[in-house]
């Protein structure tokens, strides 16, 4: 059986994927929703590759006469559906694919700016740096926001169940790790920030140059 038919993300509703991720306990769409917004500001991409694209939270601050190019990965279509009823009409070049990236290194575009945001605590940090690397052109940056529970357990108590079935494959990464890994296969580190959040935990947001 297909790895993506049997992934707990295609059993949660995107409806409730973003209640959870805005619940008050939570705060975590917002969050996300900023730094896509700064990064794209300051790095101003032409090429541009979202992974977990889900329904394109952080789409909206695309610039068209910046971003010539703008594709979304996800394993969900339903998710993928909505983010193209959202967003193809204001995003020309957006190209939206259903796609596992835990399979293969797969090479789709050579973009100058990837997104990751709460991605690799699904995927892994080695398959996901390995897809980077084969989609990223030389000097791309590659964004990456990891979650720091702070003692706080991994899947927060927002009341949606659904939600809680992504658990079993969620793992807690160390960022330090992240960093070495990402150094020997070539993405140098930019900077750094972190960002908290209501219910006690964090996010850290790297930047990394290959």
């Amino acid at each position: 059986m297909n790895k993506k038919q049997i992934s707990p993300w295609n059993e949660i509703p995107l409806e409730d994927y973003e209640n959870h991720m805005s619940h008050d306990s939570v705060g975590q769409l917002a969050v996300l929703n900023l730094l896509t917004k700064k990064y794209l500001d300051i790095l101003k991409p032409k090429i541009c590759l979202f992974l977990g694209v889900a329904g394109g939270n952080g789409l909206e601050h695309i610039d068209n006469t910046i971003s010539q190019s703008v594709i979304g990965i996800d394993i969900n279509q339903d998710y993928l559906n909505k983010a193209k009823e959202r967003y193809g009409e204001k995003i020309p070049s957006l190209e939206l694919i259903n796609f596992d990236i835990t399979t293969e290194a797969k090479t789709f575009c050579k973009a100058d700016f990837i997104w990751a945001g709460l991605v690799l605590e699904y995927t892994g940090i080695d398959k996901s740096l390995e897809f980077a690397i084969n989609n990223l052109q030389t000097n791309g940056n590659l964004i990456v926001s990891v979650q720091s529970n702070n003692g706080v357990q991994s899947v927060s108590q927002s009341g949606i169940e659904s939600v809680q079935k992504v658990g079993s494959i969620f793992q807690l990464l160390d960022p330090d790790i992240l960093v070495v890994k990402a150094n020997e296969i070539g993405l140098k580190l930019a900077g750094s920030e972190e960002s908290f959040f209501p219910n006690g935990k964090s996010l850290k947001t790297f930047h990394f140059i290959l």
